[in-house]
């Protein structure tokens, strides 16, 4: 799948949609994906600035590029502390990103692998899963977000919970249980985690009521049970100090006041088993669905829906019933309008996205597709199997005929062309495994026939069978999933237009003349993508931004602080030099023929863009108190002070006066933030509502900022406590004998 990207360049992601954007427009560009554009707005370049702070000797917590500095690491979609993130640090800078999403499709694979061996699947059974899973629709679309990061480990967390309920090494078990939900929680998309999360405990919730001697099991419960929370709250006391700072950070953020995430229309079930019924986002394609293509990409193809409805209604397992279970439930989330409803009236919560439960729901589909094809390798002599087998292969022709007589619609000639071809695969699977089936049939007949013969096994009947429907499920997703994924032939690096940029303003903050960094055309640098260019730009798209930013804009200009159509991007207007200075805003960017506010002087013309500059604008100014004594008005004139910068997370003032003052900082006012002057912790205020400022004695002083949140701190010492505590409990039970597993 990942070939045809890889052959076009080694640098995954969709680096073609930067030439849509200001400095960065490049005329004659096709963009190949014309989706959403967060990977290159946010991954990359949060990859690149986080691994650019840990081979420089710093742990990736701070991005001083963006606004007036964001959180890196506790931001949770630059899943800096990640597996894939730290595979990608081993490689050089313009790979880390590949590297990574090649980590997430490895782990997501042999996860679901390693599950469906110890539910004791066969090989191609275990294939068959591991292959559904890591192509399908729902991870593969979200590949190379840190949705997929999350997902990627369901295959891990589930066989752990399995371990840990058998019983057998049971304080092992519990501590691998840990340790991976605690890589799940670092990978960086606390909604999915949450997801995955609500499907681990259905599994658990059905697996253990199965063992319930009143469901005619003989199984233990309640020490299982016990085993699973422990091994639960150990996972998340592993993950504190991410989870510790980044929730202080999201509960001030804009991300808990905007958006309303509402149920997949039903429609959107046809995706299971079409790719692209509503088209797809590509270049040669369009999407004409009803929903974003990312949100709604659930294809995992007629065969292994049909394997799996097989295994449920064949293989009546514990394991396999609860995967059935989880199935349903997800798709409820996903699907029912009345289940979502109600979930955001009891969270408080309008803004999680339940439909993205499409990924663990793929995830079980998955794990029940290889237990349905291990049964026709293994049973397919059993009349049953062939039967629901066949049936299912039936009922999806029927539902596949009636969408085609019925379901193309009333489409435009480009659109019902597409609708027209994205039958072909469905179609196709129908075929081979009727075809299958019917060999199966055949083959039976002809063994009862030669009972007494020599002729072919059972066995391998079966493993051809397998093998037939596994080659076609993976042709489907590979040449499904393909055309999804981008690449370029260079990393990523700044045109002619935004070097001359960096070099004009140097550490300078860049602001725009206009509220024009959303939708093309744009000005200056997309948001983000300024951080891999070396510039600081107060233009910010981050789900964490600070609603005071918000807030505090509009209360001084009357103004809304970003666009709205995009409510987690913050990309003010700047329309005035006292605004300007009061942010620390050194140059603003106008389109040619537009002057910059009055009080600005032109210091250079890019491209299609004036740059202008704000006399006395600076990083830092020291202004006199009050005559009262009290912090002066936040548009006070002050002096400029030198700042130097030992690190991405630290800042030095030197100061020099004659009396007291107020040292103002163009520095978000975000809990993690400590100061001292000459060595003596120095108490920090509030400035403009976002931003910090301290009193300073008069006479010459040090004053020294560092980021480095009490909660990190508290999460680190709970964590390494925990980390003992499961050593200790291992390294005791291997003193015991192992319990005989109760399976």
């Amino acid at each position: 799948m990942l070939a045809p990207a890889l052959a076009h360049g080694a640098f995954l992601g969709p680096y073609d949609v930067l030439s849509r954007y200001g400095l960065s427009s490049q005329p004659g560009v096709v963009v190949h994906y014309t989706g959403p554009s967060d990977q290159i707005q946010q991954m990359i370049p949060w990859t690149t600035l986080a691994w650019t702070e840990v081979h420089g000797g710093h742990l990736p917590l701070w991005n001083p590029y963006s606004a007036t500095g964001m959180p890196l690491a506790f931001n949770w979609l630059s899943a800096a502390f990640s597996v894939p993130a730290a595979v990608g640090y081993l490689f050089p800078l313009h790979l880390a990103y590949t590297a990574a999403i090649v980590t997430t499709l490895v782990i997501a694979g042999t996860g679901v692998y390693v599950l469906c061996r110890l539910i004791g699947l066969g090989t191609l059974g275990c294939v068959m899963a591991a292959t559904v899973f890591e192509l399908s629709g729902p991870l593969v679309g979200w590949l190379g977000w840190p949705l997929s990061g999350v997902m990627a480990w369901a295959g891990w967390l589930f066989a752990a919970a399995i371990l840990v309920i058998r019983g057998r090494r049971r304080a092992r078990a519990v501590a691998l249980l840990a340790v991976i939900l605690a890589f799940v929680l670092y990978a960086g998309q606390p909604e999915t985690a949450v997801e995955l999360g609500i499907a681990l405990v259905v599994f658990v919730i059905v697996l253990l009521a199965l063992r319930a001697p009143w469901l005619g099991g003989s199984g233990p419960v309640l020490r299982p049970a016990v085993g699973v929370v422990a091994g639960g709250l150990a996972g998340v006391a592993l993950a504190a100090p991410l989870l510790l700072p980044g929730l202080q950070v999201t509960a001030a953020s804009i991300r808990r006041a905007v958006g309303y995430y509402a149920a997949l229309p039903p429609h959107d079930l046809v995706h299971v088993v079409f790719q692209g019924f509503d088209g797809i986002p590509v270049a040669g394609s369009r999407w004409f669905g009803p929903s974003i293509y990312p949100e709604s990409a659930a294809y995992v193809g007629v065969i292994a829906l049909v394997l799996a409805v097989t295994a449920v209604a064949v293989r009546r397992r514990p394991e396999v019933l609860a995967f059935g279970a989880v199935v349903l439930t997800m798709a409820a989330l996903v699907f029912l309008s009345p289940v979502v409803t109600i979930l955001h009236s009891v969270t408080h919560e309008r803004g999680v996205a339940w439909q993205r439960s499409l990924l663990p729901m793929a995830f079980a589909l998955a794990v029940l597709a290889g237990v349905g094809l291990d049964t026709i390798v293994r049973a397919h002599d059993e009349r049953a199997v062939r039967a629901w087998a066949g049936g299912g292969f039936v009922v999806a022709a029927l539902v596949v005929g009636v969408l085609w007589a019925f379901g193309r619609g009333h489409l435009p000639a480009a659109e019902a062309g597409i609708r027209r071809d994205s039958f072909i695969w469905p179609a196709t699977d129908i075929v081979v495994g009727v075809a299958v089936v019917a060999a199966l049939v055949l083959a039976d007949k002809r063994r009862r026939r030669n009972a007494n013969r020599a002729g072919p096994s059972r066995l391998r009947v079966g493993h051809v069978a397998g093998a037939v429907m596994l080659a076609c499920e993976t042709v489907f997703l590979v040449i499904a999933g393909a055309p999804l994924l981008s690449s370029s032939p260079a990393s990523l690096a700044p045109t002619p237009a935004e070097a001359v940029l960096q070099r004009a303003v140097g550490s300078a903050l860049v602001g725009l003349g206009a509220r024009a960094c959303s939708q093309p055309p744009t000005l200056g640098i997309l948001p983000n993508v300024n951080v891999a260019f070396d510039v600081h730009e107060l233009a910010v798209y981050d789900p964490v931004i600070p609603a005071a930013f918000f807030r505090t804009w509009r209360a001084t200009t009357g103004e809304p602080g970003g666009p709205a159509l995009a409510p987690l991007v913050f990309c003010p207007a700047i329309t005035s030099v006292t605004v300007a200075r009061r942010y620390g805003v050194g140059y603003i960017l106008e389109p040619t023929g537009r002057r910059g506010p009055p009080g600005t002087v032109l210091a250079t013309q890019i491209g299609s863009e004036g740059l202008w500059r704000v006399p006395g604008a600076a990083q830092a100014t020291l202004s006199p108190l009050s005559a009262d004594g009290g912090f002066p008005a936040d548009d006070a004139p002050g002096s400029a002070v030198a700042v130097t910068h030992p690190g991405p997370a630290k800042w030095d003032v030197v100061t020099n006066a004659s009396s007291p003052r107020v040292l103002r900082l163009r520095l978000s006012d975000i809990p993690g933030w400590h100061a001292s002057v000459d060595g003596r912790p120095l108490a920090l205020d509030s400035f403009a509502g976002v931003m910090l400022e301290v009193r300073v004695p008069a006479g010459r002083h040090r004053i020294e900022l560092h980021y480095w949140p009490d909660n990190f701190s508290t999460g680190l010492v709970v964590a390494a406590a925990v980390l003992v505590m499961l050593l200790v409990a291992v390294v005791a039970s291997r003193a015991r004998p192992p319990r005989h597993a109760a399976s």
